[in-house]
């Protein structure tokens, strides 16, 4: 009981602290459909539908929140600890299935999958305990050791196509086992009814998916040896990335199992049943990696997948329970024998989940944008996703109808205009939700022009990697464009601020921040009279942090009653780790009002390099956006080959904490016309400073920004001379910031640095 307690500790501790990635939201998207179409969408995919079955009954009681869907896995993983329990002490003893328990209950493997939405440790359990029917089977035969066999073993085919393997493995154990049994007739006779139950009970489902089926691969070349280490990695350590960093961990895992395994076998010498019990273990070690490498493979019939560690999960239990019986083996005539192996056993799983948990982080990708959709949007509007990339991570935020713009598509003024022309037809606005991906499939932006040339008017709001704009199409929805869909204010308050205007009611979408994070805060206000205010993040003592000016002019909502506005506020390096609430106060005021909302606050790092710690080689002072600098640059050399790489240096400096996240841009132009780009370009590099590390909302103020670019040249550039030039571009839309002189003087939308010589 306490080893249950313990996983189920580990397994809901921070289940809500992560965002929901595209297979969550696609789980969380099949599970709202009704039973029917959710098992026709499965026939056509790569899973059969039991798991979203259970999850469609489940979230009927849950909710869809993250914490609540998640919830049904870490119910699967707690009752597969209580399942390896009882294999590994049919297997060999008690203390072995204590010890198994306990292994896969802190396991960062099984932990990891235990708070997903996805149906893997469901197969886990449900694999765990076809082998314990299995296994019950052979030692006494009874009904309900054949009932538990059958019933896992289909639900596991229902759960997961991979569980076959399940299959693979204990018909051939049976094979081996049957020389043994002097009832060989009539147990091949029952074993061949069960089997036959099993695959009738499976092959209506298996007639439906070969009917719909595709055949599309995902799959990359993978080398046997690379796929060994990443398998006996996850198992050890729970790591899938940078497998040759935990040799020492992975290794020390393995010397241990050599050990026991070598231990169990002497034990085993003179005991049939643990040489058989013992087969068993490593044939569910052995088998499904090769059969996940086998799938994986290149070609033309049916899904071929990457190899992605999850599918390892389902036998991972037996892996556990291998390893237990090996300590206990060791430990079997003197327990000392096995307290060092333990220890370093103890210590590798220690280890994996030494930064698991604050590893586990909740963005604000599309909280706050589906809310702003949920408060505006109308019966009549339409919701465009532009593009479709992620439409899982978007529809687990939003429920309601929407069309998206495919992805893979390259989009004209011609097909902007085919796509959107019917849907503006039918609505009264269109909702355009931008996202990161809408400069590949669209890099003119031919369709939000297309539906600003027709709007009556334009409303856009602005996160942190995508926009939200309405594009009301008649005169009624541009008179309402900022009118409530409802009256409901999710968390209700009344706050009195000046001429009648009172602060009724705000709406946050997460509370935990990071160095960096910008928290996008919705205010609900009642009155007719524009005011300006402060809002800032407090500390216990009352102190403000960051103050950010509103300024709420009900005239734009349309005259109603009630309003909403939104305030953006960036979590600085200024703002130590604590906790913080919001407050509100007039312009001009001392005295902060009352108290309102949480944010718990992490600050992540120190600050960096002040303008007198760096040298430049190449200086300048030039603004873009009004608050970022572009102090200089350093550039490696100035004459180049077809193919080189273009090393450049920018420095850059924040004026005032930047609530946006830009990307820098930085293009290689040549003279002649490159038929590849489809302009002059012929080396680009985008991306968020320092590779994605510091995004500019993590900047301080005055401090300075060391960002390195490799710029790939092409290798049919041509001989001529090339020039470097760089910038910075809103994301979601692609819009680049306006670059000034120190004295104001518009400099266009790009900088040119230097002139390159490329020769042959």
């Amino acid at each position: 009981m306490i080893i249950l307690l313990l996983a189920f500790g580990l397994r809901v501790h921070r289940l809500e602290a992560q965002s929901v990635w595209w297979d969550e939201g696609l789980a969380a998207w099949a599970a709202r459909q009704d039973l029917v179409s959710s098992a026709l969408w499965c026939a056509s995919d790569v899973h059969p539908p039991l798991y979203f079955w259970m999850l469609h009954f489940w979230r009927l009681g849950s909710g869809d929140s993250e914490f609540g869907l998640r919830f049904l896995s870490v119910g699967y993983g707690v009752l597969a600890v209580a399942a390896l329990y009882r294999l590994g002490q049919a297997l060999a003893d008690r203390p072995t299935g204590i010890l198994a328990a306990l292994l896969l209950a802190t396991a960062r493997f099984a932990l990891w999958w235990s708070q997903e939405m996805r149906m893997y440790i469901l197969a886990a359990l449900l694999a765990t305990l076809s082998l314990w029917g299995l296994v019950g089977i052979w030692r006494r035969g009874r009904v309900r050791d054949w009932v538990l066999y059958v019933v896992s073993t289909l639900a596991a085919l229902y759960t997961l196509y991979l569980s076959a393997s399940i299959l693979l493995i204990e018909n051939l154990f049976v094979l081996l086992l049957l020389r043994r049994r002097p009832d060989r007739r009539r147990f091949l006779l029952n074993w061949a009814t069960a089997q036959i139950a099993i695959l009738l009970a499976f092959l209506p489902w298996l007639i439906l998916a070969l009917q719909r089926m595709r055949t599309w691969s995902s799959t990359q070349p993978f080398e046997f040896g690379a796929f060994l280490r990443l398998y006996w990695t996850v198992l050890s350590v729970g790591i899938p990335v940078d497998v040759e960093k935990y040799l020492s961990q992975t290794g020390l895992v393995a010397l241990v199992f050599v050990l026991g395994l070598g231990a169990v076998v002497w034990t085993a010498r003179r005991e049939t049943y643990t040489r058989l019990g013992l087969l068993l273990l490593l044939l569910c070690l052995i088998l499904p990696p090769l059969v996940v490498y086998l799938v994986s493979l290149p070609r033309s019939l049916f899904y071929a997948p990457q190899i992605t560690p999850r599918y390892l999960l389902i036998f991972a239990p037996t892996f556990y329970l291998a390893l237990a019986w090996g300590l206990r083996s060791l430990g079997r005539r003197h327990w000392i024998i096995a307290l060092i192996p333990a220890l370093a056993v103890g210590w590798v799983f220690h280890f994996g989940l030494e930064n698991y948990f604050s590893g586990r982080y909740l963005l604000d990708d599309y909280k706050s944008l589906a809310a702003t959709l949920r408060a505006y949007y109308h019966p009549g509007d339409a919701v465009v996703l532009y593009t479709d990339m992620d439409w899982p991570v978007f529809t687990y935020h939003w429920a309601g109808p929407w069309k998206g713009v495919p992805n893979p598509i390259q989009y004209s003024a011609q097909a902007a205009e085919e796509f959107l022309q019917p849907i503006w037809n039918d609505a009264e606005g269109v909702w355009l939700v931008v996202t990161p991906y809408a400069g590949s499939s669209d890099p003119q932006r031919n369709i939000p022009a297309w539906l600003e040339s027709r709007a009556r008017h334009v409303e856009c709001f602005r996160f942190e990697n995508e926009d939200l704009c309405l594009y009301a199409r008649t005169p009624e929805r541009e008179r309402t464009a900022l009118t409530l869909a409802s009256p409901d204010i999710p968390h209700p308050m009344h706050v009195n601020l000046e001429n009648g205007l009172a602060l009724v009611g705000y709406e946050q979408a997460i509370t935990r921040f990071q160095s960096g994070d910008v928290v996008h805060l919705f205010l609900y206000w009642q009155g007719t009279a524009a005011a300006h205010a402060e809002v800032g993040l407090v500390d216990v003592t009352g102190q403000a942090h960051e103050i950010v000016r509103v300024e709420v002019n009900p005239a734009r909502w349309g005259g109603e009653d009630i309003g909403r506005t939104q305030v953006d506020l960036v979590i600085t390096q200024r703002v130590p780790s604590g906790e913080y609430a919001f407050a509100l106060r007039a312009e001009g005021e001392q005295e902060w009002g009352v108290r309102f909302g949480k944010a718990a606050v992490r600050r992540t790092r120190k600050p960096g390099l002040s303008p007198a710690e760096v040298t430049i080689s190449h200086p300048l002072n030039l603004v873009l956006g009004g608050r970022i600098r572009l102090l200089g640059y350093d550039l490696e050399a100035t004459i180049y080959h077809p193919g080189d790489t273009v090393n450049l240096t920018l420095y850059w400096l924040a004026d005032e904490p930047v609530g946006q996240r830009y990307k820098v841009f930085t293009h290689l132009l040549g003279e002649t016309y490159n038929p590849a780009s489809g302009n002059f370009l012929w080396g680009q590099w985008d991306s968020e400073p320092v590779g994605g590390k510091r995004p500019t909302t993590l900047w301080l103020p005055g401090e300075v920004i060391v960002d390195e670019y490799a710029i790939p040249l092409s290798a049919q550039a041509p001989p001529g001379r090339y020039q470097v030039e760089v910038g910075m571009y809103w994301g979601a839309s692609g819009e680049r910031l306006l670059v000034t002189d120190d004295l104001g003087q518009p400099l266009g939308d790009h900088i040119m640095l230097e002139e390159l010589q490329v020769i042959p």
